[in-house]
């Protein structure tokens, strides 16, 4: 019996089709945020302690994001070489 790649049902990548789309959005507001937090930053007299404050809470947020987008993209991913294998093995008719 040959080695097949497992069978992704139609339902399971609608469902990370539209995970993806919410998550684009979602990081499209969250970038927008950090860039109001870090314009903010930047008028702030350096001499302020909120500016090291401000910087750390954007650095943080910056990077939860990070980890969040890494692993949707991780999905997607696994997704598409298991979409392309399936196309690659299809049967030709």
């Amino acid at each position: 019996m040959p080695n097949h790649a497992p069978v992704v049902p139609v339902a399971r990548v609608d469902q990370l089709v539209t995970q993806s789309l919410d998550l684009a959005i979602i990081s499209l507001e969250a970038v927008e945020k950090l860039r109001t937090l870090f314009r903010t930053i930047a008028y702030i007299p350096e001499n302020n302690p909120t500016t090291q404050e401000l910087a750390a809470l954007g650095a943080q947020l910056a990077g939860e994001w990070a980890d969040v987008i890494d692993s949707d993209r991780e999905d997607l991913e696994r997704l598409e070489k298991v979409q392309r294998y399936r196309e690659e093995t299809k049967p030709r008719v």
